[in-house]
């Protein structure tokens, strides 16, 4: 490996390293939370500087052999993920402690897993040729698990098989579609040349490898009608762990689908139909069977399921503007789900119950953060303007219309609206209902508080003054078109 090539693998290279310091050392005092976090620091200096060297360069992407692929695509995955890990590990200095108390002799592991699942997150972002990125994603999948049943009751345990045996009959899907695809090119496919590669194979292998590829990153996506482990998933693990799930381990389902699904749609208008009606299904059923739930984070599940059909029926679509509105909601549903979660996350922490029915007996008065940040993330999810979610919907919508699926655009705004009623009918029945102890204040640490408001902070600063992210979205948008194009 070329020494050059070092800062820029830093993205996966200190989380690694890290998550073994820690599994061997995190027991004593202190070692977990600062390696965690100086760590993930380090991450996102790497990521900085590819993109620092992307940006002064004539290239829209870098190369280093056949093995690594960076474009601005690559590195707002990056930064996305390593975002939202420091925010989970800092969010778990106080969460974990007290909510999980009966798993204190772990908690260096659950740091550990979270670390290692970056890594690899990073690595399959970067990686060039298809079957790296699979066993770089398959490693993350596996040893992500271990947070999900961190609790190791029997509703986490089922939540954790679900997940893992779901998920991996499904990316085996994938496997398959990468497989053909080396078949048919006779060497191995890289992300670099894969358009070039669609374009050759007969149209029958194309068909065939677009639907295993659809199969495979819809079901790590968590959407319709793959989606039965994402609700179960999210509910049972740690608040802190679903933000890192919703946020970063089913983005890899998105990432793979720009990477493979995108390019099947540009070259046939079936693909890109047979997608842009799956995603409207997870839009409309996510949002309908999220209105008979009475988990407090199966709801915001169920709403996150709604949400990224959006993302999926926009990155399907042949023009600059449908390609810009679905990486840009990637970012906001971060965002909103991050808020969300972490508020979720901060009822269980008070009243340590997730259904609804038990918190309105239970919870007192909350902090007017909380409270407002819940507000926030419902409005944000139904597109409301001053929320960068606005900005990302309204592109999705004139891009989806322009391209001639109006109906699509129609189940999009029905679901935004379904979804914010539902999210506000929620957030009613909470803090704002009668049976409220409103004598007793609730004490939420300070640093949960910090990493929700920090959501919420972006989510409106980046629907105020969108200039400050547009540059990276541009960059991610023309380096997904350039290779597939």
């Amino acid at each position: 490996m070329s020494i050059e090539l070092v800062p820029y693998l830093f993205s996966f290279i200190a989380p690694f390293i890290a998550s073994l310091i820690v599994f061997l050392l995190g027991k004593k005092r202190f070692i977990k939370e600062s390696v965690s976090v100086l760590s993930i620091f380090l991450a996102i200096l790497s990521t900085i500087l590819c993109w620092s060297a992307l940006s002064i360069s004539d290239k829209t992407y870098l190369t280093f052999g056949k093995v690594f692929y960076i474009d601005g695509f690559s590195i707002l995955m990056q930064l996305m993920v390593e975002f939202v890990a420091l925010m989970v590990i800092l969010y778990s200095f106080f969460y974990i402690p007290k909510v999980y108390n009966h798993r204190k002799d772990n908690f260096h592991n659950y740091y550990s897993a979270i670390l290692l699942s970056t890594a690899f997150m990073n690595l399959s972002f970067i990686f060039n040729n298809l079957f790296l990125l699979y066993i770089a994603l398959e490693l993350s999948t596996i040893v992500a698990v271990y947070v999900i049943v961190f609790n190791l009751n029997k509703d986490s345990l089922r939540a954790g098989f679900k997940y893992i045996i779901l998920i991996n009959v499904g990316i085996l899907f994938s496997l398959l579609g990468i497989i053909l695809l080396f078949y048919m090119a006779g060497e191995p496919v890289m992300i670099s040349n894969i358009g070039e590669v669609i374009k050759a194979l007969p149209r029958n292998i194309a068909l065939l490898s677009a639907f295993l590829f659809i199969v495979g990153f819809f079901t790590k996506a968590g959407l319709v009608p793959f989606h039965l482990w994402l609700p179960d998933s999210y509910s049972e693990s740690p608040s802190s762990v679903t933000v890192f799930l919703a946020g970063g381990v089913t983005k890899l389902g998105f990432y793979g689908l720009v990477r493979t699904i995108t390019g099947f749609s540009f070259n046939y208008e079936e693909i890109k139909i047979l997608v842009i009606f799956l995603a409207s299904l997870s839009m409309l059923i996510g949002a309908i069977v999220a209105f008979n739930q009475r988990d407090i984070k199966k709801v915001i599940a169920y709403v996150s399921i709604s949400e990224m059909g959006f993302i999926a029926s926009a990155l399907v679509l042949k023009t600059y503007e449908g390609i810009f509105g679905g990486v840009f909601h990637l970012i906001n549903h971060t965002l909103i789900k991050g808020a969300l979660f972490f508020v979720a996350g901060a009822i269980v922490y008070s009243c340590e119950s997730r259904n609804i029915e038990n918190i309105k007996k239970a919870i007192g008065k909350m902090p007017t953060v909380i409270t407002t940040s819940f507000f926030i993330g419902s409005l944000a999810v139904g597109g409301m303007p001053l929320f960068a979610s606005f900005l990302s919907s309204i592109t999705i919508f004139f891009a989806l219309t322009e391209e001639g699926f109006l109906w699509a655009s129609i189940v999009l705004i029905v679901s935004e609206f379904i979804n914010a009623v539902v999210l506000l009918k929620t957030a009613i029945e909470i803090f704002w209902n009668k049976e409220k102890n409103e004598v007793s204040t609730i004490s939420i640490p300070f640093l949960m508080l910090i990493c929700t408001v920090f959501f919420v902070i972006l989510l409106i600063l980046f629907g105020i003054y969108p200039e400050i992210i547009y540059p990276l979205i541009d960059s991610a948008t023309k380096g997904i078109i350039r290779i597939l194009s």
